[in-house]
């Protein structure tokens, strides 16, 4: 399922398995701009995700601004006219998230800025990756974490 607005933004619901999928519940991609002004509607699906997958009000307050640092740290350095991509998978034990973004150059954070220390201490998996493109110019660069669902 396939939901546009007026402006370029595309959330759907991806029913079949895959990477992100335990197959216990459905996986959700939202893909916007990455402009700034998206991130009041990342931080608002990150709710909306994490609360109907049945994480607490602190973990879905935690996730919040987790991605709302990392979609940050990525749209800074994400290429002209690009896209940041935000997968959610909350079936299962673990609640995971993906956030991708066409990068320039090789991009990682910084393991000592502050905008990853929080993101280390808010999600219980955190991982970073980048895969240059055959050009060199940009890089499809990744951030994955997870916490752990509440019994």
């Amino acid at each position: 399922m396939t939901q546009t607005a007026s402006h370029p933004i595309a959330a759907e619901a991806d029913p079949g398995p895959g990477p992100m999928s335990t197959g216990d519940g459905i996986p959700t991609t939202l893909s916007v701009p990455a402009l700034h002004a998206q991130l009041p509607v990342i931080r608002m699906l990150t709710e909306v995700v994490a609360m109907h997958s049945g994480c607490t009000l602190d973990q879905v307050s935690d996730l919040k601004l987790a991605v709302d640092q990392i979609c940050t740290l990525l749209i800074d350095a994400a290429a002209p006219a690009s896209e940041i991509t935000c997968r959610f998978d909350g079936a299962g034990e673990v609640f995971r998230i993906e956030v991708t973004a066409t990068t320039i150059a090789p991009w990682r954070p910084a393991p000592d800025s502050l905008e990853w220390r929080i993101v280390e201490l808010l999600a219980d998996t955190l991982s970073a990756s980048e895969e240059p493109a055959p050009t060199g110019e940009t890089a499809e660069s990744r951030v994955e974490l997870s916490i752990g669902m509440p019994a």
